[in-house]
């Protein structure tokens, strides 16, 4: 008997735009597992909020929350700095009452480079019900609504406005004298209003909602329409209005500029393609980060069956590994063995090797073809990684952008693969489209130029890359590559390679200083360049000039 799939409770709605995709599980009939992957969920919906806690202990991840108190501010009654803070946080326009954790400006370009009026909209929600009020010295950025703007020039489907959300999200343990930041998020969404009967999502408010250990997090309500008793397709909400998200125009470059007090370090992961970046500093001390890029086609895995009928891999997969069959989206009865909830939905988006072996196989269920494929524009901070130099570990800056419209990837920056002598990066998709085309993948990085010559061990003179493509069984596959440095980052580029699993892997080169002559005694210059081939493992390149130099790593055969 082949395997029974699910589909997804909006499939009687199929003209739906992809944009508009909700996570849902079927709850109808005998219990069944599903997976979602679809990172654009987390900047739906998004709400503000200030919550201080006690606990029956100090241990992360061990001890347990014993209440709970919604805060406008940090010092205020039952909010005093001695408790455990956990936020999240909805930056605002900037203007004359908030002038640091904001975005400064929004921006778009046509394809033909000319810039578009923007015009701002305001706020949305006007009232964030749970907003808090920031606190520089404690590193505690103010608590505000989404804003929306409009740009006639760049219409889409739903019209001409466009949702703009940057979130951060941290805590402050007991005893530390500041927050930190452990999740930044940045979206533009292309929208239009709807009006209904709707549930907000909001934060968990009671004690009971809070099952997690300390450090974990509860949410409340998920984002209902009312009138159909189903999740709502809005990228933002109130009671009565749901702006929902439309495709956005891959020909429109579209830039956000922050102006940030409570600084992003490390690296960033976005889903934008022809990305550039520029990091300064205000008058003020404030960092200043504008990212621009062109929106990105990002397929979504969405899929579920009947446990009766699960693919024989997949139940093989979750029997060898208990530890995480119970994790996901759940509903129903929990078994009290397994802890595995009636109906489950596995959303494994920690983006870990461990993770990828798991999403392959579902891959594999799906028979390689994505059900879904929205368009997206978004950045997210992501782990600082290691690497043997100890190149990527400033956390006082910003020290690169990778940005890819693949399904999947490893978290973190790409890993400087010390033998090779290349920053490998791994990514994960179907291999097909919604329509049956073959997905071609984009992959982008602009890493800062003193952390890539940090890695090789270069000095400031120009560097050259390649870029190649390895696929799973390690076959190099063909893809346009691009190379630039400007303003202290470099940029390379790959497109139009295949999925499953490939390996986007770049190597710098760098020409060896030529010696100078210091006397007139030297003999004259050659003045006519010689080539020579250098060799390592299996790949050769032929180098020309005056006094060809082979490159490190590299041995001279010819």
């Amino acid at each position: 008997m082949l395997p029974v799939l699910l589909l997804p409770n909006i499939a009687e709605a199929s003209d739906l735009p992809d944009e508009q995709f909700v996570i849902s599980y079927d709850t109808t009939g005998e219990s069944s597992l599903g997976i979602v992957i679809e990172d654009s969920q987390k900047l739906k919906n998004t709400y503000s909020s200030l919550q201080a806690f006690t606990a029956d202990g100090t241990e992360l991840q061990k001890s347990k929350y014993t209440s709970v108190e919604n805060c406008k501010s940090v010092g205020e009654p039952n909010c005093g700095t001695e408790k455990y803070f956990n936020y999240f946080a909805n930056l605002g326009e900037c203007d004359s009452t908030l002038s640091s954790d904001c975005i400064q400006s929004v921006s778009a370009t046509d394809s033909a480079g000319k810039s578009l009026k923007v015009n701002s909209l305001g706020a949305f929600p006007k009232v964030e019900p749970y907003g808090f009020a920031g606190n520089p010295d404690l590193n505690l950025p103010t608590g505000g609504s989404t804003f929306l703007v409009d740009i006639p020039k760049a219409p889409h489907k739903g019209g001409t406005q466009y949702l703009v959300v940057a979130q951060m999200q941290g805590n402050k343990m007991f005893g530390e004298a500041k927050f930190s930041l452990q999740q930044f998020n940045l979206g533009i969404f292309a929208v239009s209003k709807v009006s209904g009967n709707y549930l907000p999502t909001s934060p968990a408010l009671k004690i009971s909602e809070f099952t997690v250990p300390l450090g974990g997090i509860s949410g409340g309500p998920q984002a209902l329409d009312l009138a159909t008793g189903k999740r709502a397709p809005c990228a933002q909400m109130t009671s009565t209005e749901c702006y929902v998200a439309w495709p956005m125009p891959l020909d429109v470059k579209f830039g956000v500029t922050l102006k940030l007090h409570t600084q992003i370090t490390g690296w960033l992961h976005g889903r934008t393609s022809n990305t550039t970046a520029n990091i300064s500093k205000a008058a003020d001390g404030d960092q200043v980060v504008e990212v621009t890029g062109n929106p990105s086609v990002v397929p979504t895995v969405f899929t579920s069956f009947l446990r009766s009928d699960l693919p024989k891999a997949i139940s093989d997969y979750y029997v060898a590994h208990p530890e995480i069959a119970y994790l996901g989206y759940g509903a129903g009865e929990r078994d009290p063995v397994t802890k595995i909830n009636k109906w489950l939905l596995k959303a494994p988006t920690n983006y870990t090797a461990q993770e990828l072996e798991e999403v392959l196989l579902w891959y594999g269920a799906l028979k390689d073809k994505a059900p879904f494929a929205p368009t997206e524009w978004s950045l997210r901070s992501t782990s600082t990684g290691g690497d043997a130099n100890n190149c990527f570990k400033d956390n006082t800056q910003l020290n690169g952008i990778v940005t890819t419209n693949s399904n999947y990837f490893l978290s973190g920056p790409p890993v400087f693969n010390k033998q090779e002598m290349t920053l490998d990066y791994k990514v994960a998709s179907p291999h097909f489209l919604p329509n049956g085309d073959i997905f071609k993948g984009v992959y982008n990085l602009v890493v800062r130029s003193q952390v890539a010559r940090c890695l090789y061990g270069f000095s400031s003179a120009p560097v050259s890359a390649s870029i190649s493509i390895v696929s799973a069984d390690g076959v190099t596959q063909a893809a346009t590559t691009v190379l630039g440095e400007k303003n202290g980052w470099l940029y390379l580029s790959a497109a139009g390679f295949t999925f499953s699993s490939p390996i986007v892997r770049v190597a710098l080169t760098q020409e060896a200083p030529q010696p100078e002559i210091t006397t007139q005694a030297s003999p004259q210059l050659p003045s006519k360049k010689a080539t020579i081939t250098c060799a390592k493992g299996k790949v050769t390149k032929k180098i020309t000039a005056a006094r060809p130099v082979c490159p490190k790593g590299y041995k001279k055969v010819a």
